[in-house]
C-alpha cells in the first residue's frame, strides 16, 4: 500500500480522506501493525489509490492476508466465525489500534447481551494473531461464577505450569508480548482486582475483555457496542445500513419476499433495536416463515425467537434472562432512575430523570452506573449539544422494566411525566417565531409526549390531552404529521367533561388549520365560528383575530377573493392591537395571500414586503421562507419566470435545511411551475411528480393559491407535451427520491 499511495502521490492522511478511514488505519497497515484489511476497506483503498484490473486484484488478495509464505503460518489460536463481522468497523479500528499500536493494556469492550462483544473481541483477536507472533489466547468465563479461579484459569491457558500469581504469569510471558482475550468478564467482576496486580507486575501481557460493564481498572480503555444502526425507509440505500447488511447476510438470501418489499426488512430491524443477536436470531428464522409473519411475530415479542438450531450458548437462548441478569445487581437509585428511563421511548435528558426522581437522588452518578451495566446509553447524536443531550434504553430493556402490564404505571411517576413535558412545550410557546430552533428537541421528545397524550386518553382528561396537544400542533403542521394531529385535537375536544376555555381556544385554533390543511374546509369554519364564539364570550381579541384569519383562508380556497380580503384585512386590525410582532407579521402575510387571490399584485407584494422585514428583524426563517415562496408566486402571476424561479429556490432551500414538507412541496412545484412557463416541459412534470407525492406522505393538499396559479402553467405544458410522456415524467418524479427531486429543482436554479 505504501508504494501504490506514493506513486500517486499522497499522503497518508489524503489517502484516508479519499478512502474514508482514519490515518491511523492507513499507518497501521503501512507498518505491518496490522496484517490484513477489513474486506471493505480493502475495497475503498484500492478505489482511492486507482488501482484496475490485476493491481486492484492483486492489492485485493494481499490485504485478505493471502500473501503468508504455504506452510509458514501456525494453526490460528483465534478460532474464525464462519460469518463476517459487519457494521463494526470503526470499533474494530479502535480496539486493534489500542492494543497494537498505542500501548493500551487493557481493552473492555462493553454493551448489553447480543450486542456483538464477543464477535468483535474475536475478530480483533485474529487481526493482532500476527502481531503477538501468535501468542493470542481466549478464555470464555460464561461457565464459571466463582471469581477466585480466574487467575488459575488463566495461567493454565497460557501455559504456566500449576502456578497463578502475578509473578509467575510475569516470569512466563516477559520478553514475549501475549494477549489474552477473556470473554464474559461480568460473571466474575470481583476478580479484577486480581486481574490489575497482574498487569501491574506482568508489562509484556495485555487483556482484552468483553463484558456488560467495565471493569473499572486504572488505565483501561473501554470500548462501548451500541445497537447497529437500523435502516430509513425514506433512504432508497436502506439495504447498505448496518443492521440490514447483517440481515441480509445472515439470511443467505432465502425468503422470495426479501428482495419484493425492502419495508419488511426494515420492519424487522426495528423492532429488534438493531441488536446483531437478535437480527441473527430472527434471520434464522427466514427458513421457516415468510418475511411478513416473521415481522408480525417480532412484534408480539422475542421470546419466539429461541435458535432453532439450539447449538448457541445457554446466555444467549433468552433475551430476558440476560436482562434479568444485567438489572439484578441495581442499587435502589439506579433501579428508580432505569423505571423513569423506561417511561421514556424517545430518550430522556437528566433534567427530565432529576424532575421526576427528587432532588435527593443523585441521578447522574446512577445514571453513569446503568451505562456501564450498557442498560443505558448516550444517544450519539446529541453529544455535544450540552442542552438537548440525552440517555436511551433498548426497546427490549425498556419492555423488560415496565413488565406484562405496562400501562401501569405508579401514579406519582405519572404526574411527573406528564407535568414535565409541560413545563418543556410552555417553553416553547416563550419563543414564539423561533420555534424551529426548539424542532429539533420537539421532534427528540415527540414519542415521549405521545404516551403521555394517550394516557390522557385513556383517562378521559380532556383539560391534560389539550393541553399538550395545543403546544404541539404547529410543530406538527410544520413536521407534516397533520393525521395525527387533527386526531388527537378532535379527542380532546370531544372528551367530557369539556376543558376550560382557555384551554379550548388554543386546541381549536390548531384544529382549524390543520383541518384547512387537508383541504376539510367545513372542518375548518367550524372550528373557527366556535372559536370566535368562545373569544367573544372572553374577550380575547387575539383569539377573535385566529378565528377570522382560519375563514379568511377559507375564502380563499372558496375563491372568494373580496371575502377572504375583507376578513384578513380584520384579521390584521386585530393583530395591531395586540403589539405581538410575530402575529402582525403572519397577519400582513395571510393578507398578501388575499391580495394575491384577488390579483392585486401590487398591494400584495407590498405587505409581503412588510410581513418579510417583520421576520428578518424577529429571526423566523422559516416564516421568511414562505415569505419569499409567496413573492415568487406573486412573480409567476406577473409573468416574471426568472425573478420567481430564484425566489422558489431561495425558499426551498431553506425548507429543505428544516425539513419542513409543507414548504418543501410548495417550493418543488412552484419550480414545476416556472419549468413548464420556460418550455422544460418534461422537467415540469417530474418535478410536480415528486411534490405530489410528498404532499401525499404527510396527507396535506396543495393549498387552493398555489394550486390555482401553478395549475395555470402546468395544465398547459401538459397539453403540450401530451399525456403519454406528461404521465410518464409525472411517475418518474413520483419514483425520485426527494433529496434527489430537490437537486434537480436546485439545479435548474443554477
Amino acid at each position: 500500500m505504501r508504494d501504490h499511495r506514493e506513486a500517486a502521490r499522497l499522503t497518508q492522511e489524503e489517502l484516508a480522506e479519499r478512502a474514508g478511514v482514519s490515518a491511523r488505519t492507513i499507518s497501521d497497515i503501512e507498518r505491518g501493525v496490522r496484517s490484513r484489511a477489513y474486506s471493505d476497506t480493502a475495497v475503498r483503498l484500492s478505489v482511492a489509490l486507482g488501482l484496475r484490473d490485476t493491481d486492484r486484484a492483486a492489492f485485493l488478495e494481499v490485504a485478505r492476508g493471502r500473501d503468508l509464505a504455504p506452510g509458514n503460518a501456525s494453526a490460528p489460536r483465534v478460532r474464525r466465525p464462519l460469518t463476517t463481522l459487519i457494521g463494526r468497523e470503526r470499533e474494530l479500528d479502535d480496539v486493534v489500534g489500542a492494543l497494537g499500536t498505542r500501548g493500551t493494556r487493557l481493552v473492555t469492550i462493553t454493551g448489553l447481551g447480543g450486542v456483538g462483544k464477543t464477535r468483535l473481541a474475536l475478530a480483533a483477536a485474529a487481526e493482532l494473531e500476527k502481531l503477538f507472533g501468535g501468542r493470542v489466547h481466549t478464555l470464555d468465563l460464561a461457565p464459571h461464577d466463582d471469581p477466585g479461579l480466574v487467575m488459575g484459569m488463566l495461567a493454565r491457558s497460557l501455559g504456566v505450569p500449576d502456578r497463578s500469581s502475578p509473578e509467575a504469569v510475569a516470569t512466563h510471558v516477559a520478553g514475549r508480548p501475549t494477549l489474552v482475550l477473556l470473554d464474559t468478564f461480568e460473571h466474575v467482576l470481583s476478580a479484577a482486582p486480581d486481574l490489575a496486580a497482574t498487569l501491574l507486575v506482568a508489562p509484556d501481557l495485555r487483556v482484552l475483555v468483553t463484558s456488560r460493564e467495565r471493569l473499572k481498572i486504572t488505565g483501561e480503555a473501554e470500548v462501548a457496542l451500541q445497537p447497529l444502526a437500523v435502516p430509513s425507509s425514506s433512504n432508497p440505500r436502506w439495504f447498505e445500513s448496518p443492521a440490514a447488511r447483517l440481515f441480509l447476510e445472515r439470511a443467505g438470501g432465502l425468503g422470495p419476499d426479501l428482495d419484493a418489499d425492502p419495508d419488511l426488512v426494515i420492519d424487522i430491524c426495528r423492532e429488534v433495536s438493531g441488536v446483531p443477536l437478535a437480527l441473527e436470531l430472527a434471520a434464522a428464522r427466514v427458513r421457516h416463515l415468510p418475511l411478513t409473519a416473521l415481522r408480525d411475530r417480532l412484534r408480539a415479542g422475542l421470546g419466539d425467537l429461541a435458535d432453532p438450531g439450539g447449538d448457541r450458548p445457554e446466555r444467549h437462548r433468552s433475551m430476558e434472562q440476560t436482562l434479568a441478569w444485567s438489572t439484578a445487581s441495581l442499587t435502589a437509585a439506579e433501579a428508580l432512575v432505569l423505571r423513569v428511563g423506561a417511561l421514556f421511548p424517545g430518550g430522556w435528558s437528566l433534567s427530565a430523570a432529576q424532575s421526576l426522581c427528587g432532588e435527593e437522588v443523585d441521578v447522574v452518578r446512577a445514571v453513569s452506573g446503568l451505562v456501564d451495566k450498557s442498560l443505558v446509553f448516550l444517544d450519539a447524536s446529541s453529544v455535544g449539544n450540552r442542552t438537548w443531550a440525552r440517555w436511551r434504553m433498548l426497546d427490549v430493556v425498556r419492555e423488560f422494566v415496565r413488565g406484562p402490564e405496562p400501562h401501569r404505571v405508579d401514579a406519582k411517576l405519572r404526574r411527573g411525566f406528564t407535568a414535565f413535558l409541560l413545563t418543556l412545550l410552555a417553553d416553547v410557546e416563550k419563543h414564539v417565531g423561533r420555534e424551529h430552533e426548539w424542532f429539533e428537541l420537539l421532534a427528540a421528545e415527540e414519542a415521549n409526549v405521545r404516551t403521555s397524550l394517550m394516557w390522557a386518553a385513556d383517562d378521559g382528561d380532556a383539560q391534560t390531552l389539550l393541553q399538550l396537544a395545543g403546544r404541539m400542533w404547529q410543530f406538527w403542521l410544520a413536521r407534516g404529521a397533520l393525521t395525527e394531529g387533527r386526531r388527537w385535537l378532535e379527542t380532546g375536544l370531544g372528551l367530557r367533561p369539556p376543558a376550560s376555555d382557555e384551554i379550548r381556544i388554543t386546541a381549536l385554533w390548531g384544529a382549524g388549520w390543520l383541518a384547512y390543511h387537508q383541504a376539510d374546509d367545513t372542518a375548518a369554519e367550524a372550528s373557527a365560528l366556535e372559536l370566535e364564539d368562545l373569544a367573544r364570550k372572553r374577550g380575547d381579541a387575539r383569539a377573535r383575530r385566529n378565528g377570522v384569519t382560519i375563514r379568511g383562508m377559507v375564502a380563499i380556497s372558496r375563491e372568494d377573493a373580496p371575502g377572504a380580503v375583507t376578513l384578513l384585512s380584520e384579521a390584521l386590525r386585530l393583530a395591531c392591537g395586540l403589539d405581538q410582532s410575530w402575529i402582525s407579521a403572519t397577519s400582513l402575510l395571510n393578507l398578501g395571500l388575499g391580495y394575491l387571490s384577488a390579483g392585486e399584485t401590487d398591494d400584495a407584494r407590498a405587505v409581503i414586503g412588510k410581513a418579510l422585514a417583520a421576520y428578518e428583524e424577529i429571526g423566523d426563517e422559516r416564516f421568511r421562507a414562505r415569505c419569499v415562496g409567496y413573492l415568487g408566486l406573486t412573480s409567476l402571476i406577473e409573468d416574471d419566470p426568472d425573478r420567481a424561479r430564484a425566489l422558489f429556490a431561495q425558499s426551498l432551500s431553506v425548507f429543505r435545511q428544516l425539513a419542513e414538507p409543507g414548504g418543501t412541496a410548495e417550493g418543488l412545484v412552484g419550480i414545476a411551475a416556472v419549468e413548464a412557463a420556460t418550455g422544460n416541459l418534461a422537467r415540469a412534470s417530474t418535478l410536480a411528480g415528486a411534490a405530489a407525492r410528498l404532499r401525499e406522505s404527510y396527507a396535506g393538499r396543495e393549498l387552493p393559491l398555489d394550486r390555482r396559479t401553478t395549475n395555470r402553467y402546468l395544465t398547459s405544458a401538459e397539453s403540450h407535451l401530451g399525456e403519454g410522456a406528461w404521465s410518464e415524467a409525472h411517475v418518474r418524479g413520483r419514483n425520485l427520491p426527494l433529496a434527489e427531486a430537490i437537486d434537480l429543482a436546485l439545479a435548474s436554479t443554477g
